[in-house]
């Protein structure tokens, strides 16, 4: 069990101060001696049609390029694959992530827009495009699956540099059962730091009404929660706030949990419902604190409302030399641009490894 602390807003200044004592306006260049974990939004609204999906490929494209240059390591999906749980779409998202095939290991996770008809059921096409025997590094971390031969629910055990990882990777609103399965796995992995990435966990919208300006976990009444789509009818799906009670709280081991699907919105008056919807990039932030010491960044990162699907933005998340500094940038390949206000380029400090 974990006391839940809010991360102090003075904390954002040690961290700047940790790493160079000044806010970061200018796109921080990569430090030699880093290494680097790739994490690319929803990409449903690529994959819509011909015109946008080829801003796609450009990104992973991309990514493939620059695994070297960039000593990138790892490709995670926040779900939302496709916009429509059709053939043709798949298409168009296996014809760009098997850019990566050979070149570097990725893992997926499914949103409501890849399950049957915007999730009114878990119905999806994904296991039949993609299977890790696909991409030989995949294969290669690759550490099991709630199901045999369905990758909606899977674990990945990654290592790189001092960071010993289990990575989870969980179905938008996880069952009850999917939650008990990942507990099991989590407990036969007590040396092991874990990532998990899911659809759904905090969101944006939050932190407009929040006293530090910081995300919550989602709540059933939260909009677009799990709870508000057809496989929320019976009450066998997690929310954020549930997902983090019944799993990452109970496991100190957490390091990040990252995830996509919310939209960005701004105030137009001073009560949670006077608010409006952006066409932006969502990003969003929370940190929590286990009774051990040990310290959980949540992630928030979507940008499927901006040009053309997405705009080819990403998140790059940059492991410092030093073994403990990320600085968490964002950047579009299409674009050649980046993001440096403080949702978009910032930094976090790991706890030490499990164990350490």
């Amino acid at each position: 069990m974990t006391i839940r602390w809010r991360v102090p807003v003075g904390l954002w200044l040690v961290l700047w101060m940790a790493i160079g004592g000044r806010a970061e306006t200018e796109p921080q260049p990569f430090v030699e001696g880093s290494w680097t974990i790739a994490v690319i939004p929803d990409t449903q609204y690529y994959v819509r049609n011909n015109k946008f999906a080829p801003v796609f490929s450009e990104v992973t494209q991309w990514l493939a390029d620059n695994r070297k240059k960039l000593n990138i390591q790892l490709v995670l999906h926040l779900g939302d694959i496709v916009d429509r749980n059709n053939k043709t779409q798949w298409r168009h998202a296996k014809n760009s992530l098997k850019k990566l095939d050979g070149r570097l290991p990725y893992v997926l996770t499914v949103g409501n827009h890849d399950l049957g008809k915007n999730a009114t059921d878990r119905t999806t096409m994904l296991n039949d495009y993609f299977r890790i025997s696909d991409n030989p590094l995949n294969k290669k971390i690759f550490g099991g699956t709630f199901q045999e031969g369905r990758l909606e629910n899977a674990w990945y055990r990654f290592k790189y540099a001092n960071r010993d990882y289990v990575i989870f990777a969980l179905e938008f609103g996880p069952r009850k059962e999917v939650v008990a399965w990942a507990n099991k796995v989590a407990s036969k992995h007590p040396d092991q730091s874990f990532i998990l990435v899911t659809h759904d966990f905090i969101d944006q919208e939050s932190t407009l009404f929040s006293d530090d300006g910081m995300a919550r976990h989602t709540v059933p009444s939260t909009k677009n929660s799990p709870n508000s789509y057809g496989i929320g009818k019976g009450g066998n799906v997690h929310c954020g706030k549930q997902l983090w009670d019944a799993f990452v709280s109970r496991h100190s081991n957490f390091e990040m949990v990252i995830n996509g699907h919310y939209k960005p919105f701004e105030k137009t008056g001073s009560n949670p419902n006077q608010v409006k919807a952006l066409k932006a990039l969502a990003a969003a932030y929370r940190g929590d604190t286990y009774d051990d010491g040990r310290f959980a960044h949540q992630i928030l990162f979507n940008a499927q409302w901006a040009p053309k699907g997405g705009n080819g933005w990403l998140r790059l998340l940059e492991f410092q030399p030093d073994g403990k500094t990320v600085r968490i940038k964002t950047y579009s390949p299409h674009l050649d641009q980046w993001r440096t206000e403080k949702n978009f380029q910032f930094p976090v400090v790991l706890s030490p490894p499990v164990g350490k």
